[in-house]
C-alpha cells in the first residue's frame, strides 16, 4: 500500500484492529525492547488520531501563540495528523452550552474534527439535565466529554451533583479531565472506583508523577492517559510492558503544544506495530465507539527528516545533545519524585544510537539537582568511560558546600585530571546568583580554557547572563530550557543580540508550538541548540519538536549538530580524539 492517502476501507481495516483490542502479540518485559534499540529499522507509518487538541482565546497568551482553528488544522497538516478531538476554551470561560454548541457549529465544515464539550451538573437554569444532554450530543455526534468541576465551581463529591456522573457512567462516555479539576490522586482513586465503568482520559499529566499514575492505571482499566507532558524516560516501552497499552492514548494540546514533538515519542517506540496503531488511534476509535477520521492524510510535502521519523528510522543527519544528564548504571530513579527508567549509561546510550545521536554533552544527575557536586562529577567520568565516540562531560562544582580554598584546588584538579570535561554546569539550587563573586574562580578558569557553560536560571533573570558574557568572553554561555514558553523566548532573543556569545539551549516539557521557528527568527540560526534534558525527560518527543519545525533542513542541521560543534570549537582540541563528536550525513 503506498503511503498516499489510504482509501477509507484500508484506513478502517487498519485502525479496527487496533480499536477492537485485537493484539497480535503478547506485553514483553521492557528490557526485551531495550536491547532491540540498536537494531529497529524503521516500521510502516500508522496513523495519528489526536485525543486532546484545544482552540479558543485565553487569559495572558502571548500574541505569538497558536490558540485558532486555522492553526491547529495547519499543524495537524504539517505533522500528519489525520484526525482531532477539539476543545474550546469558551466552553469553560464561557456559557457551557452555547460555547459547546458555537463549537460544534465551527467544526461542521471539517470531516475530520471532532467536538469535545464540557458538561456539568444540570441543576441551574444555564445547563440541561442528562436525558436532554444526552438527545444533543446524539444530534451533534458528539461522543466525548469534559469535567471541570473546580474551575466551574461544582462540588462532584457532592451526591446531588453526581446525576451527570452517572449517566456519563451508564452510557460509558469518554471523559476527558485533568487532575487538578477533581483534587489530588486519592481523589481520582475515589472517582475511579465509584465509576468503574466511565472511561477516563486523564491528560496533562507530569512525567513526575509516574509513582502514582502508573500503579492506578494497572488498577483501573477504565483510567487512561495522554503523553502530552506525561514525557517520561523509554514511558511508551516500559508503559507498553506492564500491559496498559489498551490504556494509553495520543494526545498533543495543540495548537498551544507542537504535534510533531508528540508523535515523535510514539513513532520511535519499541513496541510491535499493532501496540503502535492502538496509541496512534485505535485505543481513540474504540472509546469512541467507532468515530473516527475519514481517512490518514499524509504530509506531501514533508522534509526527509520528518519521513524518517514517521518511518522510525535514525534521523539522516547528525545529532549532538547539549544537555544530557546520567543516574548510576542500573538506576530508575533519581530521588525527589523523579522516575527516570534505564536511565543510565546503557539505556541512554541504546536510545541515543537509536535516533542517530553522534554525541553531545552531559553531566551527572545528583551532582547537578540531588546537589552533591563532587560525587556528580564522578559518575559523570565512569559514563565517560563506557561512552560511545563523540561525548563529553560537564563539571559540577558549587561555592556553598565547599571554601573557596578548596575549589581552587578542586576545579584544575579535575579539569587537568580528566580531559574529557570542557563544559561547566552549576545549578539554582545552590541558591547563589551565577553573577555573584563567589563563582568567579571556576568561571575565570573557564574564560582562561575557552570552556563553555549550560546554565538554568530559575528566576529567569537575564541580566546574570549579560554580566558574564561581558565580563568573560571566551566563554560560550548556553541559556538552558529557552524554548519554555514565548514570553521566556522573548528575554532569551533580547541578549543574544546584545552579545555573540550567548546561545539558546531549547529543551522543556512544554513543547510550544511553533516557538523553535520564533527562536530562529529572533536570534539567528546559528545560536539555537539542541537539548533533550534526558533522561528527567524522554529525548524523542524534544527531538520531534525540532524536526517538525517549519525551519529548513539546513536550519534543522545547525540547530540539530552544526551549532554544537560551533560552541564546542575553540575546546575541542583539549578532548581526545574519541571524544570528539563527527559529523556525517547520511
Amino acid at each position: 500500500m503506498s503511503e498516499k492517502n489510504l482509501s477509507r476501507r484500508d484506513f478502517l481495516r487498519l485502525t479496527s484492529l487496533a480499536g477492537m483490542g485485537l493484539t497480535l502479540s503478547q506485553a514483553a518485559p521492557f528490557s526485551a525492547f531495550a536491547n532491540n534499540l540498536e537494531i529497529n529499522a524503521g516500521h510502516k507509518p500508522v496513523c495519528y488520531f489526536d485525543a486532546f487538541a484545544c482552540i479558543g482565546p485565553r487569559k495572558y497568551k502571548h500574541p505569538a501563540e497558536p490558540w485558532k482553528l486555522s492553526e491547529l488544522i495547519s499543524e495537524m497538516e504539517h505533522c500528519s495528523v489525520s484526525g482531532a478531538l477539539v476543545s474550546y476554551t469558551m466552553s469553560t470561560y464561557y456559557d457551557a452550552m452555547y460555547s459547546n454548541l458555537e463549537l460544534s457549529n465551527m467544526l461542521k465544515p471539517y470531516p475530520h474534527l471532532f467536538a469535545v464539550w464540557n458538561v456539568m451538573p444540570g441543576l441551574t437554569s444555564e445547563f440541561p439535565p442528562p436525558e436532554e444532554l444526552g438527545r444533543k450530543m446524539q444530534a451533534h455526534h458528539v461522543r466525548a466529554v469534559s469535567l471541570h468541576p473546580a474551575t466551574n465551581g461544582w462540588n462532584w463529591k457532592a451526591p446531588y451533583q453526581q446525576d451527570i456522573l452517572r449517566w456519563l457512567n451508564e452510557n460509558q462516555v469518554l471523559t476527558i479531565i485533568q487532575l487538578s479539576e477533581f483534587g489530588n490522586w486519592q481523589d481520582l482513586e475515589e472517582l475511579l472506583t465509584q465509576y468503574p465503568q466511565l472511561p477516563i482520559l486523564l491528560t496533562s499529566v507530569y512525567w513526575d508523577s509516574q509513582r502514582n499514575l502508573i500503579p492506578m492505571m494497572e488498577n483501573h482499566s477504565n483510567l487512561h492517559c495522554t503523553f502530552d507532558n506525561l514525557q517520561n524516560m523509554y514511558g511508551i516501552e516500559y508503559m507498553y510492558g506492564k500491559g496498559l497499552v489498551n490504556q494509553m492514548i495520543f494526545g498533543t494540546n495543540s495548537p498551544t503544544m507542537s504535534a510533531g514533538a508528540h508523535r515523535t515519542f510514539i513513532d520511535y517506540a519499541e513496541i510491535p506495530e499493532d501496540a503502535r496503531a492502538k496509541i496512534a488511534g485505535g485505543n481513540l476509535i474504540r472509546l469512541l465507539k467507532g468515530q473516527q477520521p475519514p481517512e490518514e492524510y499524509v504530509n506531501k510535502h514533508e522534509d526527509e527528516l520528518m519521513t524518517a521519523v514517521r518511518h522510525g528510522r535514525p534521523l539522516p543527519v547528525p545529532i549532538i545533545d547539549m544537555h544530557m544528564h546520567m543516574l548510576h548504571e542500573g538506576l530508575n530513579g533519581a530521588g525527589w519524585s523523579y522516575t527516570m527508567e534505564n536511565g543510565g549509561p546503557k539505556g541512554i546510550f541504546a536510545l541515543a544510537k537509536r535516533l542517530g545521536y553522534a554525541g553531545g554533552g552531559f553531566m551527572s544527575w545528583n551532582g547537578v539537582v540531588s546537589v552533591n557536586t563532587a560525587a556528580g562529577n564522578i559518575t559523570t567520568s565512569q559514563a565517560l568511560d563506557v561512552a560511545p565516540p563523540g561525548y563529553w562531560g560537564l563539571a559540577n562544582f558549587d561555592p556553598v558546600h565547599y571554601t573557596q580554598d578548596e575549589l581552587k584546588k578542586m576545579i584544575p584538579g579535575l579539569y587537568e585530571r580528566d580531559q574529557r570535561f570542557i563544559g561547566m554546569k552549576p545549578y539554582h539550587y545552590i541558591g547563589v546568583s551565577y553573577d555573584d563573586p563567589s563563582w568567579e574562580q571556576w568561571w575565570k578558569y573557564g574564560n582562561d580554557h575557552h570552556f563553555y557553560a549550560l546554565l538554568h536560571s530559575q528566576s529567569g533573570n537575564m541580566a546574570e547572563y549579560e554580566t558574564l558574557a561581558a565580563r568573560y568572553k571566551n566563554v560560550r554561555w548556553l541559556i538552558a530550557h529557552a524554548g519554555q514558553s514565548y514570553d521566556y523566548a522573548d528575554k532569551v532573543i533580547a541578549v543574544i543580540k546584545k552579545f555573540p556569545n550567548i546561545y539558546a539551549e531549547i529543551t522543556l516539557t512544554a513543547v510550544p508550538c511553533g516557538i523553535i521557528d520564533y527562536l530562529v527568527a529572533g536570534a539567528g540560526e546559528n545560536r539555537v541548540l539542541y537539548g533533550s534534558d534526558l533522561p528527567m525527560r524522554d529525548p524523542r518527543p524534544q527531538l520531534g519538536w525540532v524536526v517538525f519545525s517549519r525551519s529548513s533542513v539546513a536550519t534543522k542541521r545547525r540547530i540539530l549538530g552544526e551549532n554544537a560543534m560551533q560552541v564546542i570549537k575553540p575546546c575541542i582540541d583539549r578532548l581526545p580524539k574519541y571524544n570528539r563528536p563527527v559529523i556525517h550525513y547520511k
